[in-house]
């Protein structure tokens, strides 16, 4: 979560995401996707600054995005 927080660009956080869960299986990568969904999801904003508040929530969509794709 910090690593995302501090993404500076879009492909970085895509970047970040993506290391994230290479070489995993399927079924490993999928539930580690959610665990991050969830996470993001119950991220409080008054804990981030705009720039943080804005990388997670363009993690999130991108989460939201590949597992949407994946099924």
């Amino acid at each position: 979560m910090s690593q995302l927080k501090k993404g500076d660009s879009y492909a970085q956080i895509e970047g970040i995401i993506q290391s994230a869960v290479s070489g995993m299986a399927d079924g490993q990568k999928q539930a580690t996707m959610e665990e991050l969904q969830h996470a993001l999801d119950e991220l409080n904003p008054l804990d981030c600054n705009s720039m943080e508040w804005n990388a997670c929530r363009y993690a999130l969509m991108y989460i939201r995005t590949q597992m949407a794709e994946a099924v």
